[in-house]
């Protein structure tokens, strides 16, 4: 059940980063238009553009922490022996699970102090900006719980086919 909910959000995730994606090429084009072409920048589009960046680049982590994409150092894991190696795996992925959870805890103990200010040119609250923290945390946290899981059970397939095999 929570792999079908997050195949779903996973899916939502790439279309709206794709959208975002082609909005955010777009502002930044017009604005290099307008300041080149016409001598008129406009104030809005910078501080637009930095909102769907950000929100993009959180969102695009959730989906490469669920694909596990990540960039890694596995010069130990590879070295170890099957059993060691889903140990290993397993406390670096709790290691990010609370890691994950200390973003969502701050992230939404500084929500209410940052809310209060708004952005210069839009008066966009920027909560809208740092909420991205705890929802990020929360994602990728529910895509590292997922992934956990997912390799307890392919290690205990894998044991359980190698020793039907042997029999």
């Amino acid at each position: 059940m929570l792999a079908k909910l997050l195949n779903r959000l996973e899916f939502c995730l790439k279309v709206i980063c794709g959208l975002f994606c082609g909005i955010l090429v777009a502002i930044l084009f017009y604005a290099v238009v307008m300041r080149y072409l016409f001598h008129s920048p406009p104030a809005w589009s910078m501080e637009f553009g930095r909102f769907l960046f950000l929100w993009m680049i959180v969102l695009s982590a959730v989906l490469v922490t669920r694909e596990q994409s990540h960039i890694q150092i596995t010069l130990l894991q590879d070295r170890l022996p099957p059993r060691w190696r889903i140990v290993w795996t397993s406390i670096l992925k709790i290691l990010m699970i609370c890691f994950c959870g200390v973003l969502v805890r701050q992230g939404f103990l500084i929500l209410p102090l940052v809310s209060e200010a708004a952005t210069p040119t839009l008066g966009i609250s920027m909560g809208w900006l740092y909420v991205t923290v705890p929802i990020g945390g929360l994602l990728m946290g529910l895509a590292t719980v997922e992934t956990l899981i997912r390799s307890i059970v392919e290690y205990r397939n894998t044991i359980a086919g190698g020793e039907q095999t042997a029999c």
